[in-house]
């Protein structure tokens, strides 16, 4: 037996409109769900429900006082028969049973947090390289000063399987769906009739011949890939048959680019906009050149580290990894064999250097043009920095404990990161230690994208919940942010670092619903999220 927050925010919308509150009702109004739940249980719920189930949680905690914990009847206290016990004894009672409801976490006054460095429901040793984590955990949810608001869907999308938001137009979209069909959609606000409402409207549908793809096997077509050049005039998208596809901002039809024949995973544009390099999912690597459409480059790596051209026994192969990226207009690199990464030159057929260090399939490949720095991480829950002219790594972050699928470079000193075993971490490199923290219930993370701004970080959990995370509140400069966010343990002298403030939240209202994809535009006021499920969604923060 249980309520959630979304439906506690409907009986007190209930109750706000019962007592004539209609602008407090309106605010909860815009910034809930609650409209969706009155839709489906307006006719079950009668007037009064709020105040008839806090009378009964008053009732349940007076006879608590009348059974004991053998569930005898204790004698009974001739005063407290006398009393009149209301929410007020209630409240207190409660409260000596469960302090730490009252006093710790999101029910913190401002001037207690400080007084609370330590959940009882535990907390996470710093790791050092190679040390597994402590067995208790930091709450996301703990230590918070602010509150954490409910994200509100402003729009539904198709059945949808990708997503990405045009560079520099917080207006456009780009979504992909499960057959073959990829669509150009324009995002914009309207009024009708004193009220703020938002429209879809499409552009262009993006579409690919509904050919299966024989080697691989699948029975489907979807969308499994889609990048916008950087200048935003230029998007590709990929199918599962390996087929890739040039279109302008406008949907018109520039290039078929055929190839490929596997579900394409990964596509990165060169800055200048003149190249592109696609990967598959049998580690097939293939660099376009955009104006005439032509292959320059084509790699093919094994797990025995050659480098093959024709596409015998390719089918049932490991994954090498599934990103690749750009480190200099005319350099990339790309995941290779026994998690080693191959750094190339446009020019040249074979590899210019190695990067060595990973022992499993690369899942995350970041190149920060600022500090000229390279952002690795792998299936083996490590993450690597990299500096150019150097095969070793001038940081390894070891904390996760299963496959890290997103991380980011935070600035040009901090990197943050996500993982299937549920954590969201943020490091440093000039420290080379663990800064923040975050974990929910140790549900796993399927998707971690950063706002282009780099304030906000939002993460999509199995149970189809969307968490956006504050960065602003940590400080820009590490040796700070350890002074205000890192303390001692009591126990064992470690510094144990505070969690990530969390900043809002989303939950899909179909049980079960997995995220496929997530994606911020350029303005950092809305997120397109793919569903499993059901329709996609748009979600203003």
């Amino acid at each position: 037996m249980s309520i959630t927050s979304e439906e506690l925010n409907y009986l007190i919308w209930r109750y706000c409109q019962e007592m004539g509150h209609e602008v407090s009702a309106l605010a909860l109004q815009d910034e809930t769900r609650v409209l969706e739940f009155d839709e489906k249980y307006k006719e079950h719920i009668p007037l009064g429900t709020l105040v008839n189930l806090v009378q009964r949680g008053i009732l349940y905690t007076e006879s608590e006082l009348m059974v004991d914990s053998k569930g005898d009847i204790s004698s009974l206290d001739e005063r407290h028969l006398s009393d009149d016990f209301n929410l007020v004894q209630a409240l207190q009672v409660d409260k000596e049973k469960f302090p730490e409801i009252s006093s710790e976490g999101r029910f913190a006054l401002e001037n207690n947090s400080e007084n609370s460095k330590v959940s009882k429901n535990g907390t996470i040793l710093a790791e050092r390289a190679n040390q597994e984590d402590d067995t208790t955990s930091i709450s996301a949810k703990d230590n918070l000063d602010g509150f954490v608001k409910t994200l509100r869907e402003i729009a539904r999308l198709d059945n949808i399987v990708s997503s990405i938001w045009n560079p520099l137009d917080d207006s456009i979209l780009a979504y992909g769906e499960k057959d073959s069909v990829a669509k150009l959609a324009k995002i914009i606000q309207t009024d009708q009739e004193g009220r703020k409402l938002w429209d879809v409207i499409i552009i262009a549908e993006l579409r690919h011949p509904f050919a299966l793809s024989a080697s691989s096997g699948k029975t489907t077509n979807q969308v499994t890939c889609l990048a916008w050049s950087q200048d935003g005039n230029s998007i590709v998208t990929g199918v599962e048959n390996g087929e890739l596809r040039l279109w302008n901002k406008s949907g018109a039809l520039q290039n078929v680019l055929n190839f490929h024949r596997a579900p394409i995973v990964s596509i990165k544009w060169s800055k200048d906009g003149t190249h592109f390099i696609s990967m598959d999912v049998e580690n097939v690597t293939i660099l376009w050149n955009v104006l005439s459409g032509t292959i320059m480059q084509h790699f093919d790596l094994r797990e025995t580290g050659r480098s093959s051209t024709n596409s015998e026994n390719n089918t049932d192969r490991d994954s090498l990894g599934v990103d690749v990226e750009w480190v200099d207009d005319d350099k990339f690199v790309i995941p290779g064999p026994k998690g080693a990464i191959f750094v190339y030159q446009i020019t040249e057929k074979t590899p210019i250097g190695k990067l060595v260090g990973h022992h499993g399939p690369i899942s995350v490949l970041e190149f920060n043009n600022s500090n000229k720095l390279l952002l690795s991480a792998s299936d083996d829950g490590s993450l690597r920095i990299w500096h150019g002219g150097n095969g070793n790594s001038q940081n390894c972050f070891y904390g996760h404990s299963q496959s890290i699928v997103s991380a980011s470079w935070v600035g040009d000193d901090k990197v943050i990161s996500c993982s299937m075993d549920g954590s969201v971490r943020l490091w440093s490199l000039k420290e080379n230690i663990l800064l923040a923290l975050s974990i929910i219930d140790g549900v796993p993370i399927f998707v971690g994208r950063l706002s282009q701004d780099g304030e906000k970080y939002a993460v999509a959990f199995m149970d189809g919940q969307v968490n956006v995370y504050d960065l602003r509140k940590l400080s820009s400069n590490p040796q700070n942010l350890m002074q205000q966010s890192l303390y001692h343990s009591s126990t064992d002298n470690v510094l144990v670092p505070k969690p990530i403030p969390l900043y809002a939240s989303y939950q899909s209202s179909q049980d079960n619903d997995c995220i496929f994809d997530l994606s911020w535009n350029c303005a950092g006021d809305k997120i397109s999220v793919a569903y499993s499920l059901e329709e996609g969604s748009i979600v203003a923060i």
